[in-house]
């Protein structure tokens, strides 16, 4: 199902939950049909999720890499292979919106004197990230949470200048209007939390479903830790991966549940057999 079909059908009722709604990057239709009262913000479904730019966490402790300023002077350990007198920076895909963001913030700390700047594929930005993880070399670039390389491996966010509103609408007009480039400061992502976003009416169909959403957050650390296993177990069955998160960590979920509600899932959990 589409974002735009979602919406729909979650306003008009077809559909009843959007668990990990990500309402801020289409905060139009979520705020009118807020304030008309078709669907209902239950609660954060994890802790605020970044976006940033990382470095393993060995480089940033053993160069002293904290700051978008530092890692200026540290270019020669992400050096580019096809072109050595700068260091790399991965970015994002072409095409997606943090591929432009990221463009103009390296151009408004100054970074594109020191790197140069690769876009590969999804797949392909993944794989650099862990491959540079595996074998233990810096590795300099984007990402976000939660996502199985963030769970995978130990990252160190580079600090940048507080997300700031002003700015921020800068980066986006400077994306309409090349004109405006280079902007001279920048600021990094604002980390927001997904919700679960329910239909208004649920509230009377199913009033024990409202309030097993208002209380469930499943957290950020705890879904890369979840993807990440499934990644490094090969897992494609999702339903494996629900399984093993319930089964580590049933101090969490048993607070969102009736203690008969508990004593069910629990059962139905012994009863699934082996997951990897």
């Amino acid at each position: 199902m589409s974002v735009q079909v979602a919406q729909v059908s979650l306003s008009q009722g077809d559909l009843h939950v959007w668990l990990d709604c990500w309402w801020f990057y289409y905060l139009t239709w979520y705020d009118e049909a807020i304030a008309a009262g078709e669907i209902e913000n239950l609660g954060i479904t994890m802790e605020p999720a970044p976006s940033f730019w990382t470095i393993p966490r060995w480089v940033h402790e053993e160069y002293n890499i904290n700051t978008v300023e530092d890692i200026k002077e540290h270019w020669e350990l992400f050096k580019d292979p096809e072109d050595t007198t700068k260091g790399l920076f991965i970015n994002c895909p072409i095409g997606w919106q943090c591929q432009m963001v990221n463009r103009i913030k390296l151009e408004a700390y100054g970074l594109t004197e020191y790197y140069n700047i690769v876009e590969p594929t999804a797949g392909a930005q993944t794989a650099a990230m862990a491959g540079a993880q595996k074998k233990h070399q810096p590795v300099f670039g984007y990402y976000w949470a939660p996502t199985a390389l963030m769970g995978m491996f130990d990252w160190y966010i580079l600090e940048e200048p507080e997300y700031d509103p002003d700015v921020w609408d800068n980066i986006q007009a400077a994306i309409e209007d090349e004109s405006l480039r280079p902007l001279d400061e920048a600021c990094a992502y604002e980390a927001v939390s997904p919700v679960n976003a329910v239909w208004s009416g649920l509230r009377d169909m199913a009033p024990d479903v409202v309030a097993l959403f208002e209380k469930m957050n499943i957290g950020l650390e705890l879904t890369n830790k979840s993807a990440a296993w499934a990644k490094e177990n090969e897992v494609q069955d999702w339903n494996k991966v629900g399984v093993w998160y319930l089964r580590n960590n049933e101090d969490r979920w048993k607070t969102w549940v009736t203690d008969d509600a508990y004593k069910k899932i629990k059962t139905a959990l012994d009863e699934y057999g082996p997951v990897p």
